[in-house]
């Protein structure tokens, strides 16, 4: 199925980049470059985004890159054994050549009774060719600034929300996961009389 016209109008508006999913690939296996492509079934936005972090004095000298996933697995089982008594919000990231030995350190860790209830597994930023079309990526201050400013030029909306409205009137249901798969529930909410 391909991406329905009243996102595109919606993205014209808000003035976000989209490209094709990591899904969407040719007859030879490469991904797509063309959002329009009719081959083409989702769309990812690229959203240039600050975190509040990375301001922070000395931040720039620790290199997270260095940790390893294993180092990273141990760091967040220390902290569920010894400082949660729920599952501790963990993401490893790690690279193609560390898979194995972290998914045997995970599997030693449920079969010895360690303590591990769940962790989020993330490709490594460096790992971008082994990876592509990360969730995100890493970019330095002033290619954000950059972007962001491509991004406020072309704005032709204040609110996503009001850009989205305008194209979507409920006649098309979009394919995705449920509304209540994440965090949060994404349906509207029902009022009933009492």
């Amino acid at each position: 199925m391909r991406p329905a016209p009243l996102h595109a109008g919606c993205r014209r508006d808000f003035s976000y980049s989209i490209v094709p999913s990591q899904t969407d690939k040719d007859d030879q296996g490469r991904l797509l470059d063309d959002p329009f492509d009719p081959r083409c079934t989702e769309w990812l936005v690229e959203i240039p985004t600050e975190v509040s972090w990375a301001n922070l004095p000395g931040a720039d000298e620790v290199e997270i890159n260095s940790f390893s996933a294993l180092a990273q697995f141990d760091f967040y089982m220390q902290v569920q054994r010894h400082y949660t008594a729920h599952n501790t919000s963990a993401t490893i990231e790690f690279r193609q050549e560390e898979i194995e030995p972290l998914a045997d350190a995970i599997h030693n860790a449920i079969c010895s009774g360690g303590g591990y209830i769940s962790a989020a597994l993330l490709a490594r930023f460096d790992a971008n060719a082994t990876f592509p079309r990360l969730p995100f990526e890493p970019i330095d201050k002033v290619t954000y600034e950059r972007l962001n400013a491509e991004v406020m030029s072309r704005r032709g909306a204040v609110d996503f929300f009001s850009a989205l409205q305008r194209y979507d009137q409920g006649e098309q249901v979009e394919a995705g996961p449920s509304g209540c798969d994440s965090d949060q529930c994404l349906l509207p909410l029902i009022k009933t009389k009492r």
